[in-house]
């Protein structure tokens, strides 16, 4: 979807401007869990991942359990593979 009078995307209208380098929308996931994810593989804790994200370390858990469901893994080191498959993080 586009808005024709700013001539950006919807993503870049809400997210604000979008990293080309950045995957849109890997595995379905919500901006949001793109962060999540992009931190938890990297290697930082729920509490980290809500300290940075000025979130609560128990909404960060909730992120990673549904990152967990959408792309089909079980463990932080399959989350942290399927990342790096994915582009989410380099």
């Amino acid at each position: 979807m586009v808005v024709t009078q700013l001539g950006m995307d919807l993503d870049q209208y809400q997210y604000g401007f979008h990293d080309p380098e950045q995957p849109r929308n890997p595995g379905r996931l919500s901006r949001r869990e793109v962060d999540v994810l992009g931190l938890a593989a990297r290697g930082l804790t729920a509490r980290e991942i809500a300290d940075r994200l000025y979130i609560s370390p128990k909404t960060a858990d909730h992120h990673i359990q549904h990152i967990y469901n959408k792309i089909g893994v079980s463990t932080r080191a399959a989350a942290a593979l399927w990342a790096m498959q994915h582009a989410v993080v380099r």
